[in-house]
């Protein structure tokens, strides 16, 4: 009975989990921004998630539904609030390694294999249930933008305010 609920429930454990790890973790870290730096890039993390999700999962494209029904409902809210800190960490990483032309191309590369890796082990708890042909590495090429467009973001404006 109880492993039953476990397994019919794996989305919303793992919304639960990963999301409070995320943020312990994102807290835990030494502090290298502003409350204003944190908001936005929590802001921002959630608006690309929820912008490219529901996107994807509506007519005309429909290439997955997000958790238990093709509807929106709180536990999708909670998944789009998850992924949060993971802007957060990537610019916080960033910020600590040494930089030259070639660290923009591997960093983001880097960031972007976390990201897939992040889709699949959401893929197994049943965050995202794929259909009409979708492939995960379709999400590569989102990735690679999104994360170039947080690292501008970071480089024209965050580092430009310090």
């Amino acid at each position: 009975m109880i492993l039953q609920y476990i397994q019919s429930s794996s989305n919303e454990l793992f919304i639960l989990i990963v999301g409070a790890g995320a943020y312990l973790l994102m807290f835990v870290l030494p502090q290298r921004f502003t409350k204003g730096q944190i908001v936005t890039m929590l802001l921002i993390s959630s608006y690309w998630i929820c912008f490219f999700d529901t996107t994807l999962c509506v007519n005309p494209f429909d290439y997955y539904d997000i958790n238990d029904t093709p509807y929106f409902d709180l536990w999708d809210l909670l998944s789009f609030v998850m992924f949060g800190p993971f802007t957060y960490l990537f610019i916080y990483f960033y910020t600590s390694i040494e930089k030259n032309r070639t660290t923009y191309f591997f960093y983001i590369s880097i960031w972007a294999l976390i990201a897939i890796v992040s889709e699949a082990l959401a893929w197994h708890a049943n965050i995202y249930r794929y259909k009409n042909g979708y492939q995960m590495f379709y999400s590569l090429p989102i990735y690679l933008i999104v994360l170039s467009i947080t690292l501008m973001y970071h480089r024209f404006f965050m580092r430009k305010n310090k």
